[in-house]
Parts: structure tokens; C-alpha cells; sequence
């Protein structure tokens, strides 16, 4: 076999081996897409979890959480600063997760229970300090999004359902 031919033959086994190799690559990107938006919904279930559990098994917690919801102008100094701690640990992913989606990384349904989530807690005493904290961390993108969700209206939502979410 002459060396021309070995030589042709090499150079289609390496274009098969490119070919084979970017292949590789879209299906680790696929993989590692998934993988990152099934993390950013764990994130967001165990949030929910965390503060429904203390609502349920913590009386204090629920006592304290009421007040802050329905009687903010009456908190002492130090229980606003807890308060805006608290909203500080429940805002803070939602804005991680509103990144994520201005950058194409969160899908349309998830998008939905974010939306939602973001309008039921952004018109808090809590939440809006909490905000206020962390907004010069945020683009400007994610800054307004979140403001007009405080101006949007929320017709179908209790005041109960927006007190426990």
C-alpha cells in the first residue's frame, strides 16, 4: 500500500474521529444543561421546604412570620433586621434563578413558578429590604424585573396564599 493511501486513510479516520468527538461534546452539554436546571429546581424545592416545614413544626417561627407580614409597623428595630435576614434567605435564589433565566438557562414552566413565587413574596415589608440589600449585586435587568413584579397586580391570589408563600 503506498503512502498516499495510508495517508487518505488516516485523514478519514480523523475526520470520523471528529466527527465522534463533537458528538461526545453536544451530548455533555445536554447532559450538563440538565443537570444544572434539575439543580436550580432542587434549590427551589428545598427552599419551599425549609420554610414550610418551620411554618408548620415551629410555632415561634410561625408566630414570628405572621407578624412580619401583617404587622411589620410594629416590629422592634432588631425583629426588621431578622425579618430582612429572613427575606434575604427566601430572595436570593429567586434572584440566582431570574440570572438564570435572562441567560437561557430556565425553562417556560419554571419560569412560571418563579414569576409567581417572585410576585407573591416581592411586596413584603421583609422581602423589599431584603432587596433593597442585595440589589447592587444584580444586573440591571434583574432590578427591574423584580420592581415591576411589586407594582403588578394579583388578582386571583388570597391574601392567605400570599401570607404562606
Amino acid at each position: 500500500m503506498p503512502l498516499q493511501e495510508m495517508y487518505y486513510i488516516a485523514e478519514m479516520v480523523v475526520g470520523v474521529a471528529v466527527i465522534i468527538s463533537i458528538i461526545f461534546v453536544a451530548i455533555e452539554l445536554r447532559q450538563n444543561t440538565y443537570m444544572t436546571k434539575k439543580s436550580s429546581a432542587d434549590q427551589r424545592e428545598a427552599r419551599y421546604d425549609w420554610l414550610h416545614r418551620s411554618l408548620i413544626l415551629d410555632d415561634e417561627f410561625f408566630e414570628f412570620q405572621q407578624r412580619v407580614v401583617f404587622s411589620w409597623d410594629s416590629l422592634e428595630d432588631d425583629e426588621k433586621v431578622r425579618a430582612t435576614m429572613l427575606g434575604v434567605q427566601m430572595i436570593t435564589p429567586m434572584l440566582n434563578e431570574l440570572v438564570a433565566y435572562f441567560s437561557n438557562q430556565l425553562s417556560e414552566d419554571e419560569f412560571r413558578i418563579l414569576n409567581r413565587s417572585i410576585k407573591l413574596v416581592s411586596k413584603r415589608p421583609h422581602c423589599r429590604r431584603a432587596f433593597n440589600f442585595l440589589k447592587p449585586g444584580y444586573s440591571d435587568q434583574v432590578q427591574n424585573y423584580w420592581l415591576k413584579a411589586i407594582d403588578s397586580d394579583q388578582r386571583g391570589v388570597s391574601l392567605r396564599e400570599v401570607a404562606l408563600a
